[in-house]
């Protein structure tokens, strides 16, 4: 059995391959791992716990106010676990002034964990992937002329 193929419109062909090499780039590939982390960083930043007290260190360079941990969580650029072309890697954590972050999501032996990190991923996960599949589709339609 054999099959014959005949292309119409080979620079249309070569136009939505290189379309499509535009798609697959690290640009828009960072562009949908960010747009879904992102959805993850909101979720996270809604559900971390806010104290009801203020302090300031014995020196007063520290201070902390209520709210002081949500106002200091960070969506970041992993360097290190992102390979170029390859994986782009965003972390959603807290600053070094936040320090503290860690003893609020997993506890210590004074107080008793407040997990917000995990729960806001749990809670959100399918909706960053969709957000991720959604801005990838974005770019393709842009890219091909597809509307």
């Amino acid at each position: 059995m054999a099959f014959k193929l005949a292309i119409d419109n080979p620079d249309g062909l070569t136009g939505a391959i290189e379309a499509l090499t535009q798609v697959a780039s690290e640009s828009v590939l960072r562009q949908a791992t960010v747009a879904g982390a992102r959805v993850i960083f909101e979720e996270v930043k809604l559900r971390t716990p806010v104290g009801i007290t203020s302090w300031e260190s014995r020196d007063g360079k520290q201070k902390r106010y209520p709210g002081f941990l949500r106002d200091n969580i960070l969506l970041a650029f992993d360097k290190e676990r992102s390979a170029e072309g390859i994986r782009a890697t965003y972390l959603v954590t807290w600053s070094k002034e936040a320090f503290y972050g860690r003893w609020v999501e997993y506890g210590n032996s004074k107080m008793a964990a407040q997990a917000f990190l995990r729960p806001a991923y749990e809670a959100t996960r399918e909706a960053a992937a969709q957000k991720f599949s959604d801005v990838i589709d974005e770019k393709v339609r842009e890219l091909t002329s597809v509307q």
